[in-house]
């Protein structure tokens, strides 16, 4: 096997943008709701979250970045965690999701 082989096949190199895309041209809809009245800015959502789309400021309530619907890997771990009910999840609608490369 060449170097160049063993480079591509070494996936600690590659970045998650190079492995997930979302599906071109379609519209997930809004699949996450945040409810701001419910939470309890305990800041779990922002600690499991993979993509850091979410944001606690301090004495604040969380934030849920506005690219979400680009930038979501769609694990639904915010929505696990949420003790305050706070967060609602529903995967995208048929067709729209992430596709994962090399998984």
């Amino acid at each position: 096997m060449s170097d160049n082989q063993k480079q591509s096949n070494d996936l600690t190199q590659w970045k998650v943008k190079d492995l997930v895309f979302r599906v071109e041209g379609g519209d997930p809809g809004d699949f996450i709701s945040f409810d701001e009245e419910k939470c309890d800015s305990c800041g779990d959502c922002a600690m499991v979250c993979a993509g850091s789309l979410w944001t606690v400021p301090e004495g604040k309530k969380a934030r849920l970045a506005p690219k979400y619907r680009e930038l979501c890997l769609e694990c639904a771990a915010c929505y696990a965690v949420c003790e305050a009910d706070a967060i609602d999840f529903r995967y995208p609608n048929g067709g729209t999701g992430i596709v994962i490369q090399h998984g």
